[in-house]
């Protein structure tokens, strides 16, 4: 079942590829769509039987995908741009929290005049007046596409418009004039959105300055470091530890279950599944998150029916949903791209690369080296696309990872243990404040360390073929050292919402 399945997922999503980079899409699905007849009547005729080989029905399975991937793509309608070249005024509705930097704010405002099939447009704007989430604002300014950016000087351009377009931003307006017109909160979205930003403002009264932003961000994606602070974060490899992850997802369900420990299973379950649906609203659903929160889905369910977890499937059946509601992710999602390869690198790679360590690595630090198997298989598997992508290098990611992440899980807890006392008893939440602060600053003291090492980030680019001559090799090593050194042939676990498949 698990390759059929596999079989399936990977030709909807290739249909998917084809029907958005292909001008012969529709042709393409129809000859798809005659094959999966032609080997359907192939099976019910029964000639299939008489075969040793299966071949009809995987070319079946292979056919429906496709057929399905490129229709998919068909269906979509397509989203127009609010686009204005000379200065004009509109009023639209802040729909993300704003983002504040070292010397402006910036958030997406989706146009009142307009339906719902519009794009947002991203606004910065002076670091204050503060604006707020659901608030009716009218913008005086000039609206543009904005443009693809080379980073990397003539090398290669990051196609910026495509990087806003996964996030629902199809215009930018620098600077333009704002007026609020409406303060008040209208949809569940903003008042949950207002709701995440009085917890933000609570870690930011109990935990000092820079720990809170970095606690923000860890916990409700809030991105509000310091210029220096990113900068150093990329440039050691560290950028995955301050935005969300599915370690939020876990916390959150770890939570739940844990206070309603005295209800039956299914309503716990339930409970938990609406924590996680209202925290996803509330952060704004990130694709690492909706990529989490589908396996963590999934994981519970396998718990209400007492199945076993198999996070290579969740892995999968999770990429195939996200990519199924929104094609577009498919080819220009980087954080999706980012997400899911750490993900399968962990839930592929972790065990034979484990099983080749443990002859190596005493047994009395089998804590570090599994935290160093899951660190190393994560950066592998990421490499390069990070080197296609962004053109660098970070040499002392692996280090900077040892050393931080084993205390990233704790500075969650306590920041979230932070927000949830300030409601309760004010001498409590300032204890676990002034922790939570210290904790985090020798964090960050191991990342600008290590960012001051010579060659801390190096360029690095590789072209499209090299990329995938990369992970060939990858995927050849794991194959190798998976049937040479592993024992298990399934990823599988009983409680897997709190494993690193799910929290990386």
């Amino acid at each position: 079942m698990k390759q059929k399945t596999l079989i399936f997922i990977l030709s909807a999503l290739l249909g998917v590829a084809l029907g958005e980079m292909s001008s012969f899409a529709s042709e393409l699905a129809i000859a798809a769509f005659m094959l999966a007849g032609l080997q359907l009547l192939l099976l019910g005729i029964g000639k299939w039987r008489s075969m040793k080989s299966t071949a009809p029905f995987f070319i079946f399975l292979c056919a429906c995908g496709i057929t399905l991937g490129i229709i998919r793509t068909q269906l979509v309608e397509e989203r127009s741009r609010y686009v204005c070249p000379s200065a004009c005024s509109f009023d639209a509705v802040i729909v993300t929290s704003p983002e504040t930097k070292d010397v402006y704010q910036i958030f997406a405002a989706h146009p009142v005049a307009t339906d719902d099939n519009m794009l947002h447009v991203q606004v910065r704007a002076p670091l204050y007046p503060r604006y707020e989430i659901g608030q009716t604002i009218r913008l005086t300014g000039k609206v543009t596409i904005p443009e693809v950016l080379p980073p990397h000087k003539d090398v290669k351009a990051f196609d910026y418009a495509a990087y806003l377009r996964t996030r629902n931003i199809g215009s930018t307006t620098m600077y333009p004039g704002i007026e609020i017109i409406d303060t008040e909160a209208h949809d569940i979205s903003a008042l949950l959105g207002r709701f995440k930003n009085d917890m933000v403002g609570r870690i930011e009264t109990y935990v000092s300055s820079p720990a809170s932003a970095f606690a923000s961000g860890m916990l409700f994606g809030a991105s509000s470091l310091s210029t220096e602070l990113t900068t150093v974060f990329r440039t050691v490899g560290l950028s995955h530890v301050v935005v969300l992850s599915g370690f939020n997802i876990a916390l959150v369900i770890a939570f739940i279950l844990f206070v309603f420990a005295f209800v039956p299973l299914f309503l716990r379950i339930v409970l938990a599944s609406g924590a996680v649906i209202i925290f996803v609203i509330m952060v704004g659903g990130e694709a690492s998150v909706i990529r989490a929160t589908l396996m963590a889905f999934i994981a519970l369910l396998a718990m209400l029916v007492g199945r076993a977890y198999v996070a290579s499937q969740a892995l999968l059946l999770s990429l195939f949903a996200i990519v199924m509601y929104e094609p577009y992710a498919l080819l220009h999602d980087v954080s999706l791209h980012l997400s899911f390869l750490a993900t399968a690198g962990i839930v592929y790679g972790s065990r034979p690369i484990g099983e080749l360590l443990a002859h190596y690595v005493p047994k009395m630090y089998v804590t570090v080296r599994e935290l160093f198997t899951t660190t190393l298989v994560a950066y592998l598997t990421t490499l390069p696309y990070i080197c296609y992508t962004f053109g660098t290098v970070s040499l002392y990611a692996l280090l900077a990872n040892m050393l931080v992440l084993p205390l990233v899980p704790i500075a969650m807890l306590l920041s979230f243990l932070v927000v949830v006392t300030s409601y309760v008893w004010h001498p409590i939440a300032l204890g676990i404040g002034l922790v939570d602060s210290m904790l985090i600053n020798v964090m960050l003291f191991f990342a600008r360390v290590l960012s001051q090492f010579p060659y801390a980030s190096i360029a690095l680019r590789i072209d499209l073929i090299g990329m995938w001559v990369a992970y060939i090799a990858i995927i050849l090593l794991t194959v190798y050292l998976y049937y040479r050194h592993a024992r298990v042939t399934r990823v599988t676990t009983t409680g897997g919402i709190l494993t690193d498949v799910i929290s990386y």
